[in-house]
């Protein structure tokens, strides 16, 4: 998309098609556990080639759980779990509520931006996102497949208050009288959010859904499962594709369709019964850039040189070199709840669960600690998946 056009009803944005990398990855075959798909294929990964990108270290991964603080694991677990039901927002009916807070999942991204926004915006990638919803919200935008669809660039960069054009440029040097406007360094993000959210509603629409919230009742409706609902979550919606094909193998993380699984699990479980998902505990970690970074922070992974070097230096990764660290989390938290729920560890256990879902929590909650927000975190711009 040119810099200067706003996306039709008849086009989407070149921006979101480029980062959407894992739309023609294959899919894990009918009938997959798509959360041991995630699982084994990251662990495949990092065992092979992945192993020259970051290795894992499972000895780390013990002595980390032996000292394990279960107090603030509770604590941040508890306080991610419950955000849902601090969104300043009213709702009509439990529906609307499924749907705002859906669509802020599926609009967990922009990390690669993070620090862009902080200098155009004042607020970071998630805020951003979070800001953006309750504008929609609050000014009654309609955001249901319809209204989706007929989002355009303005009516992003107005709600979630990214800028498109940045500092104005003599259009010829030493003539100060005719002014061009540069295109701001965020202006890609608010194309990929525009992106997600009009695929989205063509997609829903062409299904025969109302909203994305309809989607996920009727979903929920046949097999009330997390797997069930992430597995077409991911089928349906190339935003939510979080895949990689490395060397003709597929990775899969699937971060989005998980988060929209475990929130709608944690909201409504009490009163909704289709949404109390039995098999929560099966979830894999919702790797992003913030997690790869806290445990890698407590040494249970090492990035080889080239990769280290490019997160000193804020540059940004590859897609390999994103998928590396994303996938060795995933594997380094495996081994973290294989030790923590076993006869050998001494741990004791807290009023949670130790497995992937809430380690996830645990970890992301722990990254916005003053002293741990300054350490730097992996850089991919060009993704729809975080």
């Amino acid at each position: 998309m040119g810099i200067i056009s706003e996306v039709t009803n008849t086009e989407l944005p070149v921006t979101w098609e480029r980062a959407c990398t894992g739309k023609h990855v294959p899919l894990p075959a009918p009938g997959t556990n798509y959360f041991d798909a995630v699982r084994e294929s990251t662990a495949q990964f990092i065992k092979s080639n992945g192993q020259a990108l970051v290795t894992v270290d499972e000895a780390a991964a013990k002595t980390y759980v032996d000292s394990f603080n279960v107090e603030k694991f509770d604590q941040y677990v508890t306080e991610v779990n419950q955000w849902t039901r601090k969104l300043p927002l009213k709702f009509d009916n439990f529906a609307q509520e499924l749907n705002m807070f859906s669509i802020i999942d599926l609009l967990q991204i922009g990390s690669g931006f993070r620090r862009d926004l902080h200098a155009a915006c004042g607020r970071g990638a998630s805020d951003t996102i979070v800001f953006g919803c309750i504008s929609l919200h609050i000014s009654q935008t309609p955001v249901d497949a319809k209204g989706l669809q007929e989002l355009t660039l303005g009516d992003i960069s107005q709600h979630f208050g990214i800028p498109l054009f940045g500092d104005e440029k003599p259009m010829r040097e030493g003539v100060t009288a005719v002014t061009v406007s540069e295109a701001s360094p965020v202006r890609p993000l608010a194309e990929i959010i525009l992106g997600i959210l009009q695929d989205t509603g063509r997609r829903l629409e062409q299904f025969g859904f109302a909203s994305f919230a309809d989607f996920i009742i009727k979903i929920c409706t046949e097999q009330a499962t997390a797997k069930h609902l992430v597995e077409k979550l991911v089928n349906a919606f190339p935003s939510l594709r979080d895949a990689a094909e490395i060397n003709g193998k597929p990775v899969y993380l699937f971060k989005k369709a998980q988060l929209i699984a475990y929130d709608v699990f944690q909201r409504f479980k009490d009163s909704e019964k289709i949404f109390n998902f039995p098999d929560i505990a099966e979830m894999t970690l919702f790797a992003d850039n913030v997690v790869p970074a806290m445990v890698q922070n407590h040494g249970m992974m090492t990035p080889c040189d080239a990769i280290q070097k490019k997160i000193d230096s804020s540059e940004e990764l590859t897609l390999e070199e994103t998928t590396a660290m994303r996938a060795a989390s995933i594997v380094a938290a495996q081994l973290v709840v294989d030790y923590a729920n076993s006869a050998e560890c001494k741990t004791t256990p807290g009023k949670f669960p130790i497995n992937q879902a809430t380690l996830d929590n645990f970890w992301w909650k722990e990254g916005k600690d003053p002293e741990l927000r300054k350490i730097n975190r992996l850089v991919c711009k060009n993704t729809v998946y975080f």
